[in-house]
Order: structure tokens, then C-alpha cells, then sequence
């Protein structure tokens, strides 16, 4: 049954006059109602546009010098009048990304070294600084070794160094030209020079500090993504592993599962004498042979003589005699009174009147068990998927004398179960020998 939901009068102009619908009042409207609502809300913001465009030009413009003008924002336009746009990366002189983080980085490093180059300069002044004040001690105590004391006034400086036997350490400008290239003459230019090529210098070793530190986190970075990567193969492999043999184990379930199914196998009860027979001579299409049961016993006994019999189904190899395992079209209550007091291992052969084939009853240690072979379509192989096909019935019955029916039970066709009757009553009338022993 579906909700239809209408919108009032005083509701929708409520909502034209907000311009806002209350999300319960819109969960309630189906898809075509929506769009009618957009739709009229849509066109409130363009009349109320229009209006309001109409007030403004009808307002007297205001003239203001242009000093005491409203800052306002001009956008550049394209050739097509609209605001000019720029995507970065798509005009050819736009840096890259590695470009643009090598820039960076060469930025960071400058600013360090020029920090640590005022540092140095710093450093070096007070050295300098330092360096003077011990030259001009030097100075004064070479005046006073000059004094009343010598007799002449006029003499070397070597002489002066002579007498009085005191060590002048090198005067700052003799450390300013060791710190420098000894080109310029000004120590300030000097001093320059000094601190831009040892800023030059710091700049290089930190850029190519952070280069190195770069490539060892991506290196480590790298490394780590090929341990998860190793880690997670392991873990799809383990688990692709556990997946197969959980498949294999249901494998084995289903198939248990047909086994146990076949073993519930329920004959027809036999029909009374006043039933209708069909006639003699059916072909195999009148008899629906590969249908989903026989219509009756007549029919079974006509399939088995008109079609088994040509391919040997009973009968030993390479003889018209009936093989010692196979007792006609017997039910399964009569096959389980002859296997009750037998061993385990010992089994017979009897035509199934719920299928077109067989029914092999098998006598286990606790139980007798059933197992249905299809015959209808040119095989002999038991019910259910992934069967194994065989030629003859009598070379199913030979593999799995060695080979067992199902992998849990290990049922094996050990010994055949000896009949009661010499010949199978289905047998009867053919010209077959009776099985000698």
C-alpha cells in the first residue's frame, strides 16, 4: 500500500517564505513531489533576486572619492569574460611536486646555516675583539720599555724586539686575512666574504643532511612495506591452506551426506493383482527410461531383459552364467534378512525399484547399508556428484572389492551373499546357467 503525502496551502508558503523544509515533512513526499517543491522554492530565490536587483538600481548612486572608496576585489577575466583560473601543474613552466620540496628544503637548510653563521660571527668578534686588547698591552708595554731608560730614541723595530724580549702575538688584521682569501683590503668586505662562504658551505651540508635523512625514511619506509607485504603473502597463503582443507572437509561431508541418503532408500510396495499391467515388448521410451522412478515392477523386469541383459548386468565375464552377488529384483527388507546373520564385508546385488539400476546392500558391523547405482544413462555409477563411471555393473562391483564405497566407512565387497534360489526369478527362462561354486 503506498503513502501519499500532500503539502497544505499555509505549509507551502510557509516553506517558500523560510525556504526550508523540515526533514520529517520531506521524507514524506515521493520524488515527483520533491521536484515540484524544488522547483517552486527555486523559483522564490530567482523572483526575490529580481526584486531586490530592482530596488538597488533604482537607488541614487552614491559618489565617494575614491580615497574614502570601499576596497573591493577585481578578478582578472579569460577571453571568454569569465574569472581567470589557474590549476597548478597544467601550465608546462609549473613546478613539480619534487621540485617544489627540493626548494623547500634548500630554504630550511639556508636558514639554519645563516643562524648558525651569525652564531660563528659572533663568536669570531670575540675573539678578535680579545685578540686586540692583548695587542694593544703588547703596545704599550714596548712604549714603556722605550722610555728614559734608552739612550737612543731612534731605532728599529727589530731592535725593539731585541731588547726588550717580549712575543707579539698576529694583530687582528693578520687573522682577518688567515680567515679570509687575502683578496679584499676591507676587513668589513672580509668578513663578509668569510661569512657568506662558510654560510654557503653550512647551507650544502644541510641540505645534503636532509637529502640523506629523506632517503632513509623512504629506504626504511620501503623495507617496511615489503615486511608487511612478505607478511600479509604468509598470512593469504596460511589462510588459503586452512580454506582448502575446510573445503576438503566438506568435500568429504557431502559426501557422506549421499552416502547416508542413499542408504535410506524406500521401495515401492508391490501393487495388487487387480492393478492394470502394462503390455509386453515396451521400448525404452515407453518406458521413460532416465525418469525420475520405473511406473511399476512389469516395467523394471522388461528394462532389465530387453536392456541389461544385452550388457551383461549380472552375469559373469566372458559367460552366460549369473554372477554368484546379484539376486534379481528382491526387496530391500528380503536383502536385509539374508545379510542380517553374515559378516561384515559380505553384500549383494539386487534390482532397485526406485531407480533405473541397482541397489548394493552391504552388511557393516552394527547395520546393513544401501547404496543406489544409476544405470540410465550408459554407466553404472553411484548417486550423486563426482562419481566414478564404470562400463559394466560388474566392474563397480570388482573396484570397490578393493577400493572402498565411501572414504569414512571403508566398505568393502568382500563376499558375495549366497541366494536362496538357484537362479534369480528375474533370470528365469532366459537360457542363463546357474552360477557353480
Amino acid at each position: 500500500m503506498t503513502h501519499y503525502f500532500r503539502v497544505s496551502g499555509r505549509m507551502l508558503k510557509q516553506i517558500l517564505q523560510d525556504l526550508w523544509v523540515h526533514p520529517d515533512i520531506l521524507a514524506e513526499l515521493d520524488e515527483s513531489q520533491k521536484q515540484t517543491l524544488f522547483c517552486r522554492m527555486r523559483e522564490e530565490q530567482v523572483r526575490r533576486w529580481k526584486v531586490w536587483d530592482q530596488e538597488e538600481q533604482k537607488r541614487p548612486q552614491k559618489i565617494t572619492d575614491s580615497k574614502t572608496s570601499r576596497k573591493h576585489v577585481q578578478f582578472m577575466l579569460d577571453a571568454e569574460g569569465d574569472p581567470w583560473t589557474w590549476v597548478m601543474g597544467e601550465h608546462p613552466d609549473d613546478k613539480s611536486i619534487e621540485q617544489i620540496l627540493e626548494e623547500e628544503a634548500r630554504e630550511a637548510a639556508r636558514l639554519l646555516a645563516e643562524k648558525e653563521a651569525q652564531q660563528l660571527r659572533l663568536s669570531v668578534e670575540a675573539e678578535l675583539t680579545e685578540l686586540l686588547d692583548i695587542n694593544q698591552k703588547q703596545l704599550a708595554a714596548m712604549e714603556a720599555a722605550q722610555g728614559p731608560e734608552h739612550e737612543d730614541i731612534y731605532c728599529s723595530v727589530a731592535e725593539v724586539k731585541d731588547r726588550i724580549k717580549v712575543p707579539i702575538l698576529p694583530s687582528p688584521r693578520d687573522a682577518l686575512q688567515e680567515i679570509s682569501l687575502n683578496k679584499p683590503h676591507k676587513v668589513s668586505q672580509r668578513v663578509a666574504m668569510w661569512e657568506k662562504k662558510v654560510m654557503e658551505e653550512r647551507t650544502s651540508q644541510i641540505f645534503k643532511g636532509i637529502q640523506k635523512k629523506k632517503l632513509e625514511a623512504a629506504k626504511e619506509a620501503e623495507e617496511a612495506d615489503e615486511k608487511r607485504e612478505q607478511l600479509w603473502k604468509e598470512q593469504e597463503k596460511k589462510a588459503k591452506e586452512a580454506e582448502q582443507k575446510i573445503r576438503e572437509i566438506a568435500r568429504l561431508a557431502r559426501e557422506e551426506h549421499r552416502r547416508s541418503v542413499m542408504d535410506v532408500e524406500m521401495d515401492v510396495p508391490q501393487q495388487s493383482p487387480d492393478s492394470p499391467t502394462p503390455p509386453k515388448g515396451l521400448t525404452a521410451e515407453q518406458l521413460e527410461i532416465g525418469g525420475p522412478k520405473p511406473p511399476s515392477k512389469e516395467a523394471i523386469v522388461e528394462w532389465f531383459r530387453s536392456s541389461e541383459l544385452a550388457r551383461r548386468a549380472g552375469l559373469e565375464p566372458y559367460r552366460n552364467v549369473v554372477a554368484p552377488w546379484f539376486h534379481g529384483l528382491i526387496s530391500r527388507q528380503e536383502a536385509e534378512s539374508l545379510l542380517n546373520h553374515q559378516p561384515v564385508g559380505c553384500f549383494l546385488v539386487r534390482v532397485s525399484e526406485r531407480i533405473w539400476g541397482y541397489a548394493i546392500s552391504y552388511r557393516d558391523s552394527d547395520r546393513c547399508k544401501h547404496y543406489l547405482v544409476d544405470a540410465s544413462n550408459g554407466h553404472y555409477q553411484f548417486l550423486g556428484t563426482n562419481q566414478i563411471a564404470h562400463n559394466s555393473l560388474g566392474e563397480l562391483i570388482k573396484y570397490h572389492s578393493t577400493q572402498p564405497i565411501t572414504v569414512l566407512g571403508g566398505e568393502l565387497l568382500v563376499l558375495p551373499c549366497a541366494r536362496p534360489e538357484t537362479m534369480p526369478a528375474i533370470c528365469q527362462g532366459l537360457g542363463l546357467l546357474e552360477h557353480v561354486r
